[in-house]
């Protein structure tokens, strides 16, 4: 193909046909073809290479990648490199979304809290690399924990924690240690018999939980706790080490949307100002991240300063 016809090509979307139907000197039809490709490489490619590398982008390429998991589970050709090799445009597209986050540092002390933030960032996948460097899931504690609900974005949430008060779901700080224990122990058994098998635990241990102050537990209509919620706090940052359902149903499933509020309210007023998830992006499966999405989570990169 002629250099000619090329930028045709680009200009018009389809190939070039010599004829007295072309209209105008040659010389004004290339120049109008060489500023139309101009405007290409200049205006629309760097919208287009901005849309397919957008930190939604990035959601998107991870719910297909875990969808694709999921499905082909029973036959083991869900592993990560052979989708990458099946889709590598898509791939190579969010390794270059993973470059464009945002990079958030944290400082954390050496408590309990410091160090399970620091084990959770520096978890080591993909090869090697760090959660903390190809990007995690965080929400943004605003100031004011009032705020966290206002908006058109916040509009199902709220619809979703009405919906659970008609259901006679409330909640209550768990300060008591032994209420603690038995706590712990409740989630062990749910974790057992947990109606979906990708959850279900045999031999949970969630004792760590005990070294940690923010607990909150949902409640059914009679004062039963329905979901537990323990969150260790270090500075500005802090974690959803636990944020579970201790049965199922409406009322159980409502519980997570009436906690994520009063949650960050709490963290608002221990003026923290980042909550990221326990689990790596990719492990998590499509539906709690469907939830994360919903009530505010986006991908960040975490800078962690040399110890």
């Amino acid at each position: 193909m002629r250099a000619l016809d090329l930028v045709r090509l680009v200009s018009t979307g389809a190939p070039h046909r010599h004829g007295p139907e072309d209209g105008g000197p040659r010389p004004a039809r290339v120049r109008d073809g060489l500023g139309a490709a101009a405007r290409f490489v200049r205006e629309d490619l760097p919208r287009r290479l901005a849309e397919r590398t957008s930190e939604a982008a990035l959601a998107t390429f991870l719910t297909d990648y875990v969808a694709d998991r999921e499905e082909k589970a029973a036959d083991g050709s869900g592993h990560a490199l052979r989708f990458a090799a099946r889709n590598p445009v898509t791939t190579a597209a969010a390794v270059g979304a993973v470059l464009r986050l945002p990079r958030i540092p944290a400082v954390l002390g050496d408590g309990p809290a410091g160090r399970v933030l620091r084990s959770t960032l520096l978890t080591r996948h993909l090869g090697g690399l760090t959660v903390a460097s190809t990007g995690v899931a965080v929400l943004d504690v605003p100031a004011d924990g009032a705020d966290y609900v206002v908006g058109a974005n916040r509009q199902t949430l709220r619809r979703k924690v009405r919906a659970a008060q008609k259901k006679g779901v409330g909640y209550r700080f768990v300060d008591d240690p032994a209420e603690r224990r038995a706590l712990v122990e409740r989630a062990n058994a749910a974790e057992q018999v947990h109606a979906d098998a990708q959850y279900r635990n045999a031999a949970p241990d969630n004792s760590d939980l005990l070294e940690h102050d923010l607990w909150i537990v949902a409640t059914d209509a009679d004062g039963e706790p329905i979901m537990l919620s323990v969150t260790p706090v270090d500075g500005e940052w802090a974690l959803l080490r636990y944020f579970r359902t201790l049965g199922a149903s409406p009322a159980h499933s409502d519980a997570r949307y009436l906690l994520m509020p009063v949650l960050v309210q709490a963290l608002a007023e221990r003026g923290v100002r980042y909550l990221t998830d326990s689990t790596p992006p990719p492990q998590l499966s499509n539906g709690l991240r469907h939830f994360q999405r919903m009530v505010g989570y986006r991908y960040s990169r975490v800078a962690l300063p040399r110890r």
